[in-house]
């Protein structure tokens, strides 16, 4: 199944099922999982209750991580494994230019340029959609800590940067997927549906839309 596809990265919004997703692919397409682990950032709970002053701590313990996660990732490409993932290396630079101070942007650069990281190599992103509303909605559901003062206008913010990203994003092939109407992780024929888009999919780039079909 979609055996040429070697390595598959699904993204989204906080609170879009990014990680559900990439768990429920690995699983079908008997592939391993690299997750984020955004959740074991040591400075996430801090940087909730005062983000101020923790923010760049915590962007960079985010950047630290995934120059490990690199490494596993280009070492399980070359030991010829399957591999799924829900972050894109380029999606830190996202989060941080959305929670850092000018001036400790600009550190995060010049310390994210020192970097002696390979290149993340992927052969197709999925990029789950969803408004900022139910964005919220769905962050509420889950009731994680910290996460229940996320306001709806960062989710704007967040939703509308990385609409601005994939707008010029051709590393990799992209399935944009609306997932407004359309539960791939908990649907079975939802999750079928998807396969079966991607199996088809020709091109740089093409839109999952149940609500427009």
């Amino acid at each position: 199944m979609l055996d040429h596809l070697r390595r598959i990265v699904v993204e989204g919004p906080l609170g879009s099922g990014k990680a559900a997703l990439a768990q429920r692919l690995a699983q079908a397409l008997r592939a391993g999982e690299l997750p984020d682990g955004a959740r074991h950032n040591p400075f996430l709970e801090r940087y909730y209750r005062e983000p101020q002053r923790y923010a760049l701590a915590m962007q960079l313990a985010c950047l630290n991580q995934r120059a490990t996660q690199l490494q596993q990732w280009h070492a399980a490409m070359l030991a010829g494994h399957r591999m799924i993932s829900n972050f894109l290396f380029a999606r830190d630079r996202l989060y941080a230019s959305l929670t850092l101070e000018a001036d400790e942007l600009a550190l995060y650069d010049a310390l994210a340029a020192r970097l002696q990281v390979p290149a993340q190599r992927v052969d197709l992103v999925i990029m789950l959609q969803a408004t900022p509303s139910l964005l919220r909605e769905r962050i509420a559901r889950r009731g994680l800590p910290g996460e229940t003062g996320i306001e709806e206008q960062y989710l704007q913010r967040l939703t509308e940067a990385y609409g601005e990203m994939f707008h010029t994003y051709d590393d990799a092939p992209v399935m944009i997927v609306d997932t407004a109407h359309f539960n791939p992780v908990d649907n079975d024929g939802d999750f079928r549906t998807l396969l079966s888009r991607i199996e088809t999919m020709r091109g740089r780039r093409a839109f999952l839309n149940l609500a427009a079909t």
